[in-house]
């Protein structure tokens, strides 16, 4: 199911559920609920495709009433929409966390069965093998037992899918921050970009937040391919408005316990993506929003102040080589006339806190900081084995640990820790 056909029917779940809880007493009418129900899932998307009428109807819907709604409902209902319709649930904003991730979790489990049946069909089928590596990816992802718990809190079906998978609870964490990728990144790098969720949510830690919090691993847009199109705005203008659903969907879901702090960490193309959803919407309560190695602002957007986030922060390596190119008509974020405070990601020896050395978030992981890894398997001459892999332990991305922009970045999404920061020139 593409992701417009699920947002068309998630949204709907708004009048749904509202049929759903009207009294049994008299001929209650058939609803769109019921008709779904009885279908497959090939069945579902093409009554979906059949009725774009229902766009209408979900341009107006707005996530607090879906919250109301969803907790209006007794529990078997729920349960019931959950089994019937976990794509729908499972991408519905204003739904609580838990039962999304339970609604996911079935449908990635239902995704990966019917991609495998597919491949054995069709083996030469190379879309169904990169959906299947990106299903696997997301479900490696998130296997294993965690402290905190990793929790499936999106799951968009598109080709390739797109995902979102929160480090800690978000139905009670303190404070919550979403992690935005740039140019280049699927989820069939779920585990690696999760890995940079994961490390900023340690940050965290060490400089003071509280226990309660959560990072949120957002591949929840189609990121541009390396290349010229890192240049344009065509992947941001589409992507900016499902991250401002998902920011809307916190703040409706948490309506009655609001976090701390709401915020908002983007790499690369991903800040000019993220730029594009705050200014479209000034009205998502974002306490801090850090822009590293960005790929610039639209010049439509003047300085922070567009943006409506109560803190701005942006830095950039000086051996970020990248990051420019994306600037041929987009603003730097550091520059005055913007207006975000400039932090440092440069390296501080007397803080043992090592240097960004390129343009990559994250280079470094359990996995492929593994010489006996597959990462490694495929080089067999010993000489270059060790120049790659040494070179390899000498590089460091803007979300890697021990390194001072993820220092900073930490510090910078916790309330009260400003006087941490390691500025930069």
């Amino acid at each position: 199911m593409t992701r417009r056909v699920i947002a068309v029917c998630a949204l709907s779940v708004v009048a749904i559920v509202g049929l759903l809880s009207a009294p049994a007493a008299g001929a209650a009418p058939i609803t769109t609920f019921d008709v779904l129900k009885g279908m497959n899932d090939e069945q579902q998307n093409a009554y979906l495709e059949a009725h774009p009428e229902l766009n209408v109807q979900l341009a107006n819907t707005d996530p607090d009433a879906v919250h109301d709604e969803w907790a209006a409902l007794d529990p078997e209902t729920r349960k019931e929409a959950i089994e019937t319709l976990p794509e729908i649930v499972g991408n519905l904003d204003g739904i609580d966390y838990g039962d999304r991730e339970v609604a996911n979790r079935r449908a990635l489990k239902q995704a990966l069965a019917a991609g495998k049946s597919r491949l054995q069909k069709h083996p030469e089928d190379e879309l169904t093998k990169r959906v299947l590596g990106s299903l696997t990816a997301i479900q490696k992802t998130l296997k294993g037992k965690r402290t905190p718990a990793r929790h499936l809190v999106g799951l968009s079906l598109d080709r390739p899918p797109l995902a979102a998978i929160a480090i800690g609870d978000l139905d009670t964490a303190s404070d919550i921050t979403f992690v935005v990728p740039g140019m280049g990144t699927y989820t069939d790098d779920m585990q690696l970009w999760t890995q940079s969720a994961q490390n900023l949510y340690d940050e965290q830690g060490e400089v003071g937040a509280p226990t309660r919090r959560a990072v949120v691993s957002w591949i929840g847009y189609a990121t541009p391919p390396p290349g010229i199109d890192a240049a344009l705005g065509d992947y941001a203008s589409r992507g900016a408005p499902l991250l401002t659903a998902d920011l809307r969907g916190v703040n409706a879901a948490r309506v009655d316990s609001p976090p701390r702090a709401l915020n908002v960490v983007a790499h690369s193309y991903g800040t000019t993506t993220a730029a594009n959803a705050l200014a479209g919407a000034r009205d998502l309560g974002v306490y801090a929003f850090v822009m590293l190695g960005s790929a610039g602002i639209e010049n439509r957007i003047p300085n922070v102040g567009a943006l409506g986030v109560q803190h701005a922060y942006a830095g950039e390596a000086a051996a970020d080589g990248e990051a420019q190119f994306g600037r041929f008509t987009r603003r730097d974020p550091r520059g005055p006339s913007f207006g975000a405070t400039v932090i440092s990601v440069d390296g501080d020896t007397a803080a043992d806190l090592l240097p960004v050395t390129g343009h990559a978030p994250v280079l470094h992981s359990a996995w492929n900081d593994d010489p006996l890894s597959t990462a490694w398997s495929g080089i067999t001459d010993t000489v270059l084995f060790e120049k790659k892999f040494a070179e390899h332990l000498a590089h460091y991305g803007y979300l890697d640990a021990y390194t001072e922009s993820l220092r900073n970045t930490a510090v910078a999404t916790v309330p009260g820790r400003d006087r941490m920061l390691l500025r930069g020139r």
